[in-house]
């Protein structure tokens, strides 16, 4: 892939919205074993913790960096949430598109979804 394309498919990324991004990403995250990587939404919340104790949700907020009012989170290295309101501070659109052009599964994955027109990509010309 020439460095048009790969312009071409940050752009696509970019272009996407917040929750087509996260599952993107997500996919991504599973597909190249990446799953301390994975986000999630806010709504998500009580499903992932339903069977931790109390106690130690309120330790785990304590030592990560949580607010419930923020629109995403995901953990930290030491099994912590972290929230924030906005993907693009956490995701390098760059070594994204990069990743999708050298992994056909994570590429065919996200076409097959249509999440990306990898089509369009192919067809850029430099």
């Amino acid at each position: 892939m020439n460095e048009t394309q790969l312009a071409y498919l940050e752009y696509q990324l970019l272009k996407l919205s917040d929750s087509d991004l996260l599952i993107a990403w997500n996919v991504r995250c599973d597909i190249l074993q990446y799953m301390d990587d994975c986000m999630y939404q806010m709504e998500d919340f009580n499903e992932l913790y339903h069977s931790v104790e109390p106690l130690e949700i309120a330790a785990r907020i304590f030592y990560g960096d949580f607010c419930p009012n923020h629109e995403f989170f995901m953990f930290n290295g030491y099994g912590n949430p972290v929230s924030f309101d906005y993907l693009f501070g956490y995701i390098d659109f760059q070594n994204f598109a990069l990743e999708i052009s050298e992994h056909e599964e994570l590429a065919a994955e996200l076409a097959e979804s249509e999440l990306l027109d990898l089509e369009a990509v192919q067809n850029t010309k430099p």
